[in-house]
């Protein structure tokens, strides 16, 4: 369930993995931790996309430095 539906339902129980323990909460005390790791997950991505394209660039300055052709066959 996404946790826009379970903002209507915040008395509901859930089952929470905490260091490998099945921990029973109400989707109330839940939804903000999964907003937080959200959030840290799509800091994370966005920091590695960032970090791929200047290694992506880095690659293109030095196969011109180099003059490096890739032959595909």
């Amino acid at each position: 369930m996404s946790s826009k539906k379970l903002k209507n339902t915040k008395d509901r129980k859930c089952f929470r993995m905490i260091n490998g323990v099945l921990v029973e909460r109400t989707v109330k005390d839940v939804i903000p931790a999964l907003q937080t790791n959200a959030e840290g997950l799509k800091k994370v991505l966005d920091d590695l996309v960032k970090q791929y394209k200047a290694k992506q660039d880095e690659l293109e300055k030095w196969k011109k430095k180099n003059n490096v052709q890739v032959v595909q066959s």
